[in-house]
């Protein structure tokens, strides 16, 4: 990217840390300036672990060569952006509370003067879940009875994308408040923006993964494990049934073909899940978490990395 020629910054209408598009012309990419970029990165490998498809990612911490670079160059133009948040969000606040737009009011301007960490990621070409409809997804991978080769990927990566976020207690993705250990959270209502389909292939990209913690450890790992049986036993409030019940907020009818490929997904997902018992895969994330950001976030890897363990060890104890 050459900051000196940046043709454009627009901050994404989505999402409440800054997201922005910029181009200088010859190439488009994605600065994003997360609220907890450890979490972020790390857990992106972590998916990745999972063969579930994710952005690339590029963090550019205040100690990188580029960092001085981005923040000459896109200062004015956030600190325009800033300014018309500000004033966006006092325009919200003034209305009747039934009318206000609270994604709007809760966005947070991007402080540059606090020397935050940059991640730089590539502009995937396609929509998010939460702009698609029934019609675009029966267009893409066809009626229920016909599904197959890349269309029938579609689904299990749904499924093994549940098992993710259970894992790591991500509940800004699926609507997850129904499900034991879970429901104590309020966001848990879902954000299906952060399920993404790609233009050319169609595939499913996992975006914006985040994780709480604000929990008991071994409280927790006894939720997801009774999750994973109801799951495998075929009782009610299973994640299964949270798949469904995502792809039906769009209004697509999940029937026997679709809901038997997000099982299997799920399974998929529960062999990955045995799979991090037998190998080192946490320690690499670690140590590549560290070594493309601060130092100074090794405490906060490590905890992730440690809550995550025990959940595992406690599943399979």
């Amino acid at each position: 990217m050459r900051w000196n020629r940046l043709e454009y910054v627009i901050r994404s209408e989505y999402g409440q840390d800054g997201v922005y598009f910029i181009s200088d012309e010859r190439t488009e990419q994605v600065l994003k300036a997360p609220d907890s970029p450890y979490s972020e990165l790390f857990l992106s490998l972590l998916a990745k672990s999972f063969d579930l498809n994710t952005p690339e990612i590029k963090a550019i911490c205040p100690e990188n060569q580029q960092y001085e670079e981005i923040i000459r160059y896109i200062k004015p133009e956030i600190e325009s952006i800033n300014r018309n948040l500000r004033e966006a969000q006092k325009q919200e606040e003034q209305k009747n509370e039934y009318e206000r737009d609270f994604e709007l009011i809760e966005k947070r301007t991007l402080n540059l003067d606090s020397s935050p960490i940059f991640f730089l990621m590539e502009n995937l070409e396609g929509a998010s879940l939460r702009d698609i409809t029934a019609k675009n997804l029966t267009d893409w991978y066809g009626a229920d009875e016909q599904l197959n080769g890349a269309d029938r990927k579609f689904f299990k990566d749904l499924g093994k994308l549940l098992v993710f976020d259970l894992l790591v207690r991500n509940v800004d993705r699926f609507i997850f408040w129904q499900l034991p250990g879970i429901g104590e959270v309020e966001s848990a209502l879902g954000n299906i923006g952060n399920i993404f389909i790609q233009d050319s292939t169609k595939e499913l990209i996992a975006i914006d993964s985040l994780t709480d913690m604000n929990i008991e450890v071994t409280e927790y790992a006894q939720a997801v494990k009774e999750i994973l049986a109801r799951t495998l036993n075929g009782s009610s409030d299973n994640l299964t049934d949270r798949g469904q019940q995502t792809l039906e907020l769009i209004g697509y009818e999940v029937k026997t073909n679709s809901r038997a490929l997000i099982l299997e997904g799920v399974y998929e997902g529960i062999n990955h899940l045995h799979n991090l018992t037998q190998a080192d895969t946490l320690e690499q994330i670690t140590q590549e978490s560290l070594r493309q950001l601060s130092q100074s976030e090794e405490r906060k890897i490590n905890t992730l990395s440690q809550f995550i363990k025990k959940i595992i060890e406690y599943i399979y104890c």
